[in-house]
């Protein structure tokens, strides 16, 4: 017959392999392992295939399918004391494990793509180098930064998501703001990293960068859960010296830990006279926080500042109206003289103190 088949419904190897996709080699390659073995033979010696050969060939075509090797497939068909479920489970470890591998490529070629702007041997260089910033050794990372003086900012930005290094994120940190004002956007988009290294990292780029589209985003890292993130992003907002920062880096006024008030204070030192403009406004509710605020105004050169010192030497809290007084000793002018007189009538033995002694320095 001309189709391969013979008059009993059986399949000559040919019309098999048409039939399956598969070729005659690997028809052979199955009969010689016993996976798939023709069951008659014709008076010409050629493999003949009954219907049910051909269904353990589809069998075996379906389990290759979910990946199974060819000695799997063979337990499947032939062992009853197969589990399917332990193999299916070991091949969805592996498919897992492809996939991720897959998915890292994926974004290594995406990374490289989005920062190449250059011929093939640039290119070329640039993998190599992206080679050198995954190395084991945080040494050649460290190196491969300060060699790199174009490494394109997705390469960048996408190993110091990943970076655990601290002297490595910070040497990224610093080869990112080289970038200026382009960087500013994908910068803010790795606040959101949940490891706190990479943030405070991040934050130090931003302060570097001095852009004010970074101002909303650091503010919002004031409640941070980690606090060299809080303080790091309090000194950024002291260096941008954007306004829109002080309500918030006010009312930190007065905290209990020490890195975060101490950057507090100075940042607000920094902002200067609109600093002392709002606490002058509307002071602090707290005694701690008026505390550290006549710190701050204590070292701001303004009216308002001085104004504020001056309303605080009265302050109902002993601490404060001590802190202000001390701090009047800087302050010229008469309404200062009245001030510290009236502290030395006051009563308070501490606070009469130090207002005569004050009084008797101005006098020499």
């Amino acid at each position: 017959m001309n189709d391969g088949a013979t008059p009993g419904g059986w399949l000559r190897i040919g019309e098999v392999a048409r039939r399956t996709g598969l070729t005659v080699r690997a028809l052979h390659h199955y009969d010689r392992l016993g996976l798939v073995v023709p069951s008659e033979r014709s008076w010409g010696d050629h493999r003949l295939y009954s219907p049910s050969d051909l269904r353990r060939l589809l069998d075996v075509q379906h389990l290759r399918a979910l990946g199974l090797s060819l000695a799997e497939v063979a337990a499947a068909l032939d062992d009853p004391g197969f589990d399917p479920n332990r193999v299916l489970d070991e091949h969805i470890d592996q498919l897992r494990q492809r996939i991720t591998l897959q998915q890292q490529l994926l974004e290594r070629l995406s990374v490289l793509r989005a920062g190449n702007e250059a011929a093939w041997p640039d290119l070329l260089d640039t993998i190599a180098l992206t080679a050198r910033l995954r190395h084991p050794d945080a040494t050649v990372r460290v190196r491969a930064v300060l060699d790199g003086e174009a490494i394109p900012l997705p390469v960048l930005l996408d190993r110091l998501a990943t970076e655990s290094d601290p002297a490595v994120q910070g040497m990224l940190a610093w080869a990112v703001a080289q970038h200026g004002t382009p960087a500013v956007g994908p910068l803010v988009g790795l606040l959101a990293s949940p490891h706190a290294d990479v943030r405070l990292h991040v934050v130090q780029a931003l302060a570097k960068l001095g852009d004010p589209a970074a101002v909303e985003p650091l503010i919002g890292l004031l409640d941070d859960p980690a606090e060299p993130v809080r303080s790091a992003s309090v000194t950024a907002l002291g260096r941008l010296g954007d306004e829109r920062a002080l309500p918030a880096l006010i009312r930190l006024l007065g905290g209990t830990e020490v890195p975060l008030s101490a950057a507090v204070t100075d940042a607000l030192i920094d902002f200067g006279a609109p600093a002392a403009r709002l606490l002058a406004a509307d002071p602090p509710a707290g005694a701690s926080a008026r505390s550290q605020a006549v710190e701050v105004l204590a070292q701001i050169d303004s009216p308002a500042a001085r104004d504020a010192l001056l309303a605080h030497a009265t302050d109902p809290d002993p601490q404060v109206r001590l802190a202000a007084v001390f701090a009047l000793a800087g302050v010229p002018g008469e309404a200062a003289d009245a001030a510290l007189a009236t502290a030395a009538a006051s009563g308070d033995r501490q606070l009469v103190a130090v207002a005569e002694r004050i009084i008797a320095d101005r006098r020499r």
